[in-house]
């Protein structure tokens, strides 16, 4: 009688509970650690850290839903892709989930002041049952659950990032649809991407570095701190599955002297959470309680959730693409620089079709001078230039890059001010004739 109550009750929870452990847990800190929600986010900030964090929901009811995540991002030194990875434990009474994902990103800027991120994650994932609550471990219906629940799993989103501090992503959480009862693993590779999805909007503007003041004993001083945010933040989540439905929420933080930060949310049809949390260097620690809903009111004291953060090593700088300096390629067996009588500047370009530009980076009123920074420019940075004079105006122009494109000429005045440190780079128009 007894084995018969129990194979009942785990059909039971293998028909009632599979939607419900295919849903994400719920997570109190996906501000400060977006990766929880979405690949895209992973390694978007330019330092590796690992988090931890735990989740125990409604003390009080045997069962409750317990998860604990470890997670890690790296992104590249002088790469525009990051990778991370995600180990959780779901636990739901008699029911246990372990996730492994691994997870790459990608960054592509769209605008000078806009990037779009995209992220996909594979992996795989793994059910158990508490033994010591089973009576009969010979059922066959066990037996063949413990031996036959490993499976695929995999994730993909994207986010849409500005300088203004506005932030739109979107995530699929679940590409294959989980199986609990399998004749063997790896059986299930059904495909449903789009049954559930998360939205996500958020403003948090980057500043590029401040001033505060720390304090050294009794003495207090006045410090310059880089990749910092603005202190108040906003963010807003929409999550859909055919379990729960539709769960929006939102939430905000206040971040106080970089070390200190408070933060409330309201989860729509549940209630308000708050949240403090500390800066200690490299780590930091923050908690979340959301009392009870009404729906486990006098039951439960409400849910639990606390996060560390520790950041790995310095920040990894961020590769810019800085354009390529095309300057004069001149052998030794070739005319030399050419004097003022040689070389004379044409008339107005719009007099001939045919041009050519010059990129000047400095002009002269004495021949002997121009002609010393050139032979300097081959000295100290191999940079190969000449001289050419404007009869009207009795000037030397000492330039490092001739073509017939405007645009390549613009792109080598570009490099000059980058990379020369040259003020007041032009590019010269000259008439053929």
């Amino acid at each position: 009688m007894v084995k018969f109550i129990f194979a009942l009750l785990f059909y039971l929870l293998l028909l009632v509970l599979p939607s419900e452990a295919q849903e994400l847990p719920v997570y109190n800190h996906f501000y400060s650690t977006p990766y929880l929600y979405n690949p895209a986010e992973v390694a978007a900030y330019p330092f590796r850290n690992v988090s931890l964090n735990h989740r125990q929901q409604w003390r009080g009811v045997e069962g409750a839903p317990v998860v604990t995540t470890l997670t890690f991002e790296s992104p590249f030194t002088y790469k525009k892709f990051g990778v991370g990875a995600t180990l959780r434990h779901f636990n739901r009474g008699l029911l246990s989930t372990t996730d492994f994902l691994a997870t790459y990103s990608y960054k592509m800027n769209l605008t000078r002041n806009s990037t779009f991120h995209f992220g996909i994650s594979g992996g795989l994932t793994a059910n158990s049952i508490d033994v010591t609550q089973v009576q009969d471990l010979s059922d066959p219906a066990i037996t063949n659950f413990l031996n036959n629940n490993i499976q695929p799993i995999s994730n993909v989103g994207f986010k849409l990032a500005t300088s203004s501090g506005i932030n739109i992503g979107a995530s699929l959480p679940r590409l294959f649809k989980l199986q609990y009862v399998n004749s063997q693993n790896f059986e299930a590779l059904e495909i449903s991407p789009f049954e559930e999805f998360i939205l996500m909007a958020y403003f948090k503007k980057p500043i590029a570095s401040k001033i505060v003041t720390r304090g050294a004993g009794r003495y207090k001083r006045r410090v310059k701190i880089e990749d910092v945010y603005s202190p108040f933040q906003m963010y807003a989540i929409y999550h859909y599955s055919p379990l729960i439905g539709k769960r929006v929420e939102l939430l905000s933080t206040l971040t106080f002297n970089e070390s200190f930060w408070i933060g409330g949310s309201y989860r729509l049809n549940y209630g308000m959470s708050g949240i403090i949390g500390f800066n200690m260097k490299k780590l930091s620690f923050s908690y979340a309680y959301e009392p009870s809903s009404k729906l486990v009111n006098g039951i439960a004291d409400g849910a639990h959730e606390i996060q560390l953060k520790l950041t790995i090593g310095d920040k990894i700088k961020e590769l810019i693409e800085r354009p390529k300096l095309k300057s004069l390629d001149r052998s030794n067996d070739r005319a030399p620089r050419f004097s003022s009588q040689d070389v004379q500047l044409g008339g107005d370009e719009d007099q001939v079709r045919k041009k050519k530009y010059y990129v000047v980076v400095q002009e002269f009123k004495d021949f002997n001078t121009a002609d010393r920074l050139v032979k300097k420019l081959k000295k100290d940075q191999d940079v190969t230039s000449d001289i050419f004079y404007n009869e009207k105006t009795g000037i030397y122009y000492v330039y490092i890059y001739e073509t017939f494109s405007r645009r390549d000429a613009e792109k080598d005045k570009k490099a000059a001010e980058e990379l020369m440190k040259f003020k007041n780079v032009k590019v010269i128009i000259i008439d053929i004739k």
